[in-house]
């Protein structure tokens, strides 16, 4: 198994590289961008400042919440980097579902089948997704999120822990989608809390 590289030393990037170890990575560094280096061990993890790694030495994952900040870093050494798709072992993913490169699947989640998961996509804890879903680029699930079958989240949306997403649904790039938030119809951008969700942004 290749060497693993995890930007990001924030509690998404020590968390995945948990995630990572009991995925059964034996080697694994931790990156941040220079101005953010402050020390050579993360949780127990090597970490070395952006400037000093070999990109081509390693297969990537970028661990960063922020899914702007996600995609900015992804572009930075996307032209060097052979990404990992990560899928915990207490995951279930059904075999008929596609992931993209760089998607990070946390403990306990359950991906029904069918669905169409796009690159770099963060797909926390405990969360659901249903049958037959299109989950584009750049979506952050957080944990216990549930969305159901034949719905479609376009890119860099944010599901709030334990918000719920009604079957048929389609929200559209960049909303935010609050803690405990359902959603029960199409959504457009902006930033939705409640429940039935009603836009306050």
């Amino acid at each position: 198994m290749k060497k693993l590289a995890i930007f990001g030393t924030g509690g998404a990037g020590r968390g995945v590289a948990e995630w990572a170890r009991e995925c059964g990575y034996k080697s694994i560094t931790l990156t941040v961008e220079d101005n953010f280096y402050t020390e050579s061990s993360t949780n127990g993890f090597t970490t070395i400042p952006f400037s000093q790694m070999a990109v081509e030495e390693f297969t990537w994952l970028v661990a960063v919440a922020d899914s702007l900040l996600r995609e900015t870093i992804v572009k930075k050494i996307d032209n060097q980097a052979e990404f990992a798709t990560l899928i915990h072992p207490t995951a279930s993913v059904q075999s008929s579902s596609l992931l993209g490169e760089g998607v990070l699947v946390g403990p306990g989640v359950v991906i029904s089948n069918h669905v169409k998961i796009g690159r770099h996509v963060f797909v926390n804890s405990q969360s659901y997704i249903g049958h037959d879903g299109v989950i584009s680029d750049y979506v952050t699930i957080s944990p216990c999120a549930a969305i159901l079958g034949n719905c479609k989240i376009e890119s860099h949306v944010f599901l709030g822990a334990n918000s719920s997403i009604k079957e048929g649904t389609t929200i559209s790039s960049g909303a935010v989608i609050g803690m405990g938030t359902v959603v029960i119809k199409n959504l457009s951008g902006g930033v939705y809390v409640g429940n039935p969700a009603r836009r306050v942004k």
